[in-house]
């Protein structure tokens, strides 16, 4: 290899290795950036938003619940023993229609009737599993729990019930009343939720249960611990009142953040896969790539037409130059007869500075040759 051609190499693998190098830099940078910007800010933010919303539309039935229960007019009611079924289905529709539910209910400790807003629908038996719900309410603790179950009373819809316990005015337990929504309008708040944030959004218990999810959530995953993709993370997910992290699996890097709800007793899981958000990262790292790559094509262009003109000047130097003799004029590759000055400095970036020789200096001025020898 000759010596140009090894420059043409260094020069080519010095551009190249700057180039890849600050390029990749500046990519990893921003990978780094964009992934913390999603753990740290954005799901936790969409988290938030989420829970904000949920507490307007799907806790609702909690509060009405919760007014239900402490109603004057149904805890006198049942006190007094039930009297006039259409006083308590007046209640029940009104309450229905008011606030937009798509059931509202009361089952009597004493006389174990289910009412709705069309009458009594059965009376419930502990030994009934549909009705195990009520007897489960009743020995529980809490003032209320949150369940998925198929309404009977509108054939058999799955449906989202808030159970609460009514008491009498000395604290003695009298029955459960509640509201309820369609599993279908929650699935649709939660496909809203999904499009206006751009996020995989499901709930699941503390058993690890998938309770509500989307239509892009696989519906043959009933529970994270089961899950192909989730099992190994699903501890992580659910051991925190409020978490935030990421895995990987097969379609690349996940960012997650879990958080609890308290109300329902259930987690709130959001998911990002960060390709659509680390795209754009991407293209611009091989946008930069081309610019470099042709950058350095330019580079070396210049450098290669640079190393032939120079090369080619200082072969007309070279080998046999024709020079006059007498004026000492040199004759070029056309033909022509240039002084010395101006053919050295046509090839070469050579510059002349004009004197005398001592001895030029004694032929023709011989007067001042003498005075500079006296001096």
């Amino acid at each position: 290899m000759t010596k140009d051609k090894k420059l043409i190499v260094i020069i080519s693998l010095v551009l190249v290795v700057g180039f890849l190098i600050t390029s990749l830099a500046s990519y990893f940078v921003s990978l780094k950036s964009l992934r913390s910007e999603i753990t740290l800010n954005e799901l936790p933010l969409t988290s938030d938003n989420i829970y904000s919303e949920i507490q307007r539309d799907l806790l609702r039935p909690v509060f009405i619940a919760s007014l239900m229960a402490t109603d004057t007019f149904l805890r006198d009611w049942i006190i007094a023993g039930e009297k006039d079924e259409k006083n308590v289905t007046k209640y029940l529709k009104e309450i229905k229609e008011k606030y937009n539910t798509f059931t509202s209910f009361l089952v009597s400790e004493n006389t174990m009737n289910y009412y709705y807003s069309g009458g009594i629908l059965k009376k419930v038996d502990p030994d009934e599993e549909r009705d195990a719900w009520y007897f489960r309410v009743r020995e529980m603790t809490d003032d209320y729990e949150i369940n998925v179950d198929p309404d009977m009373a509108n054939k058999d819809m799955m449906t989202i019930f808030v159970n609460y316990r009514v008491y009498d005015y000395d604290g003695n337990y009298i029955g459960a009343t509640g509201a309820g929504l369609t599993v279908n309008s929650v699935k649709m708040l939660i496909e809203e939720y999904q499009k206006k944030y751009n996020r995989n959004i499901y709930f699941v218990d503390k058993n690890g249960d998938v309770k509500l999810s989307g239509a892009n959530f696989p519906q043959s995953t009933t529970n994270i611990f089961k899950s192909k993709t989730r099992s190994n993370y699903a501890d992580e997910m659910l051991s925190h009142s409020e978490r935030s992290f990421n895995y990987r699996n097969k379609n690349g890097m996940i960012h997650v953040n879990t958080r609890y709800i308290s109300e329902f007793g259930w987690y709130l899981i959001v998911e990002q896969p960060e390709g659509e958000a680390t795209r754009h990262i991407f293209t611009t790292l091989m946008i930069n790539l081309g610019i470099c790559i042709l950058i350095t094509i330019i580079v070396l262009v210049l450098v290669s037409i640079s190393i032939k003109t120079y090369q080619s000047r200082l072969e007309t130097l070279r080998g046999i130059v024709p020079i006059c003799s007498y004026c000492k004029q040199i004759r070029d590759d056309k033909g022509y007869w240039n002084q010395v000055e101006a053919y050295v400095a046509k090839y070469t970036d050579a510059e002349f500075s004009h004197g005398i020789c001592p001895d030029c200096m004694q032929k023709l001025y011989p007067e001042f040759a003498d005075a500079d020898d006296d001096t």
